[in-house]
């Protein structure tokens, strides 16, 4: 698997436990990816100008929901089909969803729909979709979203 170390496939399951229950996320991939996370002087950024910090601005997430279909079979298609890219990426997954990271919002579409196809052919059952930057800020001001995807923010 590009971007996790190849223990025993018995062992995976074990260490991507181990990690979401002590981190919340598996994260996986190579690509360097700059995630500040929810920091509090970002947060008060937002509240205070009505703006996303610069970061985040710029960060798009291909999504894929589980829905119910966090299973090991799935997941080994999901490790298949990762490895079948021939591109970098980064991303992470608990037992809800999978992210994959970008600063463009065009290739993060570009991703979406090769994604979709590739979930196809591997057999990675889930739903599509896609967001911009972290929810809680959308969960803090939800006046400042159209919807999960715009930001219409207030200058």
């Amino acid at each position: 698997m590009r971007g996790v170390k190849e223990p025993q496939e018995n062992n995976l399951k074990d260490i991507i436990e181990k990690s979401i229950k002590n981190f919340g996320w598996f994260y996986f991939g190579n690509k360097k990816f700059e995630c500040p996370g929810l920091r509090t002087k970002d947060i008060k950024f937002y509240m205070k100008n009505n703006k996303l910090p610069p970061l985040c601005d710029n960060c798009y997430k291909s999504l894929i929901f589980w829905e119910g279909n966090y299973l090991s079979e799935n997941l080994k298609n999901f490790f298949e089909m990762t490895d079948s890219f021939r591109f970098d990426y980064k991303g992470k997954f608990n037992e809800d969803v999978v992210v994959f990271y970008f600063r463009n919002r065009d290739k993060m579409l570009n991703f979406l729909d090769l994604l979709q196809d590739k979930m196809q052919e591997f057999n990675v059952k889930g739903k599509t979709d896609w967001r911009k930057a972290c929810e809680k800020y959308q969960l803090l001001k939800p006046e400042l979203w159209k919807n999960s995807r715009e930001f219409i923010g207030k200058y």
